[in-house]
């Protein structure tokens, strides 16, 4: 069993020692695909790059900082490419060509642009060309839609140290992922910067940071939350090796929480997780501020004693792939019952009888049927349906490679 490192802490801190011109060696580190598109915009800025496995070296170069175009490409990465968009913007005096996806223009990026554009940078788009010229951008107050992603939030907060004045940002009443937001607040925080959160108002002050010349990445609760899912449904349980600083609170860790909830025995120690299976009973879940756990959150569902809620649920369709249509997809192909609403989706005891009427279907024997589900070639989707395909080997998945995106050791390797 392998856990790779937080993408989520991983992009802050690369960020934040890329604002600063720093060098750092990086423990733990997660190969994984968004991570290597991050990497070649830090390299294209002016890092040489080293390492290998879990070990990365990052050293910022003067001289390759002086010839570069500063052409940047994303074509999955969301995080990346937002939080690099107010990166560029921030940097006084070059002009930037960022290429992005349709993908990811697909995915927003509006709101930080307006306020990025309001702060002194200029941005403009042309086909998937965004063009942009940076300043030191002016900081003060604003109003930042948040009904889509938290992370044009993140990504000004990120940049806030570096600005002309303290940084105000007022967030939405219908902010989504608010813990994906706490955690850039403490990131700043692990690194000296004080912060301050009034009702829906948090204050950023210009200031420096230390950052640390060498760092650990903690464990990826995503990750984390997969294989606890994986122990709550098989008979022996499973110890799970972790890493992590309380410092530092990750919005999956909530699946502990859940599993407790269900009636599932978790234990949780300084190095590691504990999850024994017993009668998991249902539930209702809110998933707004942890909207990864939706899918593996599902199939764990269908194996309780009684129904589950999962609440807040209609803004994946935005993520890699429309979540829960790849999720309902799924459960039509196997027979499980469910309930969609405007915003959540009960779903009921699964009887484990897979039954399906297409007739090219094969069978492989008196119940099972060979199946095909359709990740969409989102790599959460495929944790969520190797867990079915865990209980019922003749199910298969449309691919696997997209699990690149967040574990880069393979799929024989997750499973």
């Amino acid at each position: 069993m392998k856990i790779p490192g937080s993408k989520s802490i991983l992009q802050r801190i690369l960020l934040l020692m890329a604002y600063n011109k720093r060098n750092l060696s990086v423990y733990n580190y997660n190969p994984c695909g968004d991570l290597r598109e991050l990497e070649d915009a830090l390299s294209s800025f002016g890092y040489r790059i080293s390492g290998h496995d879990l070990r990365r070296e990052f050293l910022f170069d003067e001289e390759l900082f002086a010839q570069s175009k500063h052409h940047y490409n994303f074509q999955y990465n969301a995080t990346g490419f937002r939080f690099w968009l107010s990166f560029l913007a921030s940097q006084p005096g070059i002009s930037s060509e960022l290429w992005v996806s349709d993908i990811l223009l697909a995915r927003g990026y509006a709101p930080l642009s307006q306020a990025l554009q309001a702060m002194g940078a200029k941005v403009s788009l042309a086909g998937n060309l965004l063009s942009i010229t940076g300043a030191q951008l002016l900081g003060g107050k604003y109003n930042l839609a948040g009904d889509i992603s938290s992370q044009y939030a993140s990504s000004l907060i990120l940049a806030a140290p570096g600005m002309q004045s303290d940084l105000t940002l007022e967030l939405s009443p219908f902010q989504v992922s608010q813990s994906y937001i706490n955690l850039s607040l403490q990131m700043l925080a692990l690194f000296g910067l004080d912060t301050q959160i009034t009702g829906p108002e948090i204050h950023i002050p210009i200031q420096s940071i230390r950052l640390p010349r060498r760092f650990k990445v903690d464990s990826d609760f995503s990750t984390v939350a997969y294989y606890a899912v994986r122990a709550a449904l098989t008979p022996e349980g499973l110890r799970i090796p972790i890493f992590y600083r309380k410092e530092l609170k990750q919005a999956d860790e909530r699946m502990l929480d859940f599993l407790k909830q269900m009636g599932a025995s978790v234990q949780r120690g300084k190095s590691y997780v504990r999850i024994s299976p017993s009668l998991l009973k249902g539930g209702s879940f809110e998933l707004k501020d942890c909207p990864d756990l939706m899918p593996v959150l599902s199939i764990l569902a269908l194996f309780c004693e009684e129904h589950s809620t999962l609440l807040n649920v209609e803004r994946l369709a935005h993520k890699e792939s429309d979540r829960v249509f790849g999720i309902i997809k799924a459960f039509d192909k196997i027979g499980a019952q469910y309930e969609r609403g405007d915003d959540h989706l009960t779903i009921y005891p699964f009887d484990g009888e897979i039954q399906h009427s297409e007739p090219e279907i094969q069978h492989f024997g008196p119940q099972m049927q060979h199946l095909v589900l359709d990740t969409q070639n989102d790599h959460r989707l495929v944790m969520a349906f190797s867990l079915l395909k865990d209980k019922f080997p003749q199910l298969q998945l449309s691919e696997t490679g997209s699990l690149d995106k967040s574990f880069p050791f393979g799929y024989e390797e997750l499973i």
